[in-house]
């Protein structure tokens, strides 16, 4: 008798596939893999999952405004929340 439980779950053939080609080229098997991955969730009682910081397109026409309004100085700055508020009273 076995001291190891089976967990199933489904995926992506081909993420399945590439996942074992990574790992193997790590070292790692997918076993070891995934073990470390329910460990480490049961230690930190906790999961991250992240995502790339990749403005979208509306972010990205925000930014590039505020770039050229940087630069032709129409932006103000404050030093205080006071000489900010005087300002938005005006």
């Amino acid at each position: 008798m076995s001291n190891n439980a089976v967990i199933n779950f489904n995926t992506d053939p081909k993420v399945k596939k590439e996942l074992i080609k990574t790992l193997d080229e790590m070292g790692l098997t997918l076993s070891i893999a995934l073990n470390h991955a329910v460990r480490k969730i049961i230690a930190e009682k906790r999961i991250e999952f992240t995502t790339p910081e990749i403005p979208n397109a509306r972010l990205r026409r925000s930014i590039r405004n505020g770039e050229k309004e940087l630069k032709s100085g129409k932006l103000k700055f404050y030093t205080d929340m006071k000489e900010m508020r005087k300002a938005m009273d005006v």
